[in-house]
């Protein structure tokens, strides 16, 4: 009985532990996972890009939250680049608007504020939203859309293009497809030049957004 006990003894100490081989096989799998990673978090055009999508992301979900609770359109506005100053083509934010002879206004409330939803949020690392034509993409942007909607930041009038959510979730602005270009770019008066190419072609993301759900993808393009 005795010798039964200890033999279920030596046979749990042998299956609660881990050999010298079995550790040194788990360093060297993360000690490879950990030099595939530094580089990409490391490099910071890489992180602006990926902060650059996170906060696109975001505020398209706010915005369809926002709709379907409120009941009220929601637009995503970003400022063009003629009026919008520093924000011009790299903030976004959120408005609840209503459409006025078939033109969309921000709401007011009983003071005459209009309801800005969310801060100015910036593109961080010199990330911009472009039209399609400066990266030679084939498909048409939110900054190649005819619509707008004017607004006011620190007293001065704001044109911004738009996309707008209506109170079932889905993208009612523009009617097409919704499509958005984010590039690195140099800014000078009125126009924009890119800033990162790889063999002479300019790099940008492509983001499509989902008209149903909102959400945004990024496609090859």
């Amino acid at each position: 009985m005795q010798n039964a006990t200890n033999r279920k003894n030596k046979h749990r100490r042998g299956l609660s532990g881990f050999s010298l081989v079995e550790l040194l096989a788990v360093i060297a799998i993360m000690a490879l996972l950990i030099a595939v990673a530094v580089p990409v978090f490391s490099d910071p055009a890489n992180s602006a890009r990926q902060a650059s999508r996170e906060i696109i992301k975001g505020q398209f979900q706010r915005a369809r939250a926002h709709a379907i609770a409120s009941g009220s359109p929601t637009a995503v506005a970003i400022p063009v680049l003629a009026t919008g100053g520093d924000l011009g083509v790299r903030a976004i934010s959120l408005f609840e608007v209503v459409k006025n002879s078939a033109v969309y206004e921000p709401v007011k409330d009983a003071g005459g504020v209009e309801k800005q939803l969310q801060r100015w949020e910036t593109l961080p690392g010199n990330f911009h939203f472009l039209p399609a034509s400066l990266v030679s993409s084939p498909k048409p942007t939110i900054v190649d859309a005819a619509e707008t909607l004017l607004t006011n930041y620190k007293g001065k009038a704001v044109t911004c293009h738009l996309i707008v959510f209506a109170p079932n979730g889905q993208i009612v602005l523009p009617s097409s497809e919704t499509n958005i270009v984010i590039a690195r770019a140099k800014k000078s008066g009125n126009s924009l030049s890119l800033t990162e190419k790889t063999n002479g072609k300019p790099v940008f993301e492509l983001l499509q957004v989902n008209r149903l759900t909102g959400r945004t993808r990024t496609i090859q393009p």
